[in-house]
């Protein structure tokens, strides 16, 4: 099928699609993990350690993120990728 002119779809279907992959994915290898343990090969932890944190006496916020992929949640990434392209 070819298709004319401005896709219809957004960058933030596409970022959802990803998201949900993604955590189906890691889900889906802490389950079988057991029995397929390459699913739980993962990447070193990359992100704020210790998280940042503003404290404003009356107020204290903190900042956070840690991103550690697996080879589920790669799989999970081309799977969401795949279903936001049958769209």
């Amino acid at each position: 099928m070819v298709r004319s002119g401005k896709s219809k779809r957004s960058i933030w279907l596409l970022l959802l699609f990803l998201v949900i992959g993604v955590f189906l994915g890691s889900l889906i290898g802490s389950f079988a993990g057991d029995w397929l343990p390459f699913l739980n090969w993962s990447s070193p932890v990359y992100g704020l350690t210790p998280p940042l944190t503003l404290d404003l006496d009356m107020l204290s916020l903190t900042f956070g993120l840690t991103m550690r992929l697996s080879v589920a949640g790669v799989i999970g990434l081309l799977i969401g990728y795949l279903a936001y392209r049958a769209l």
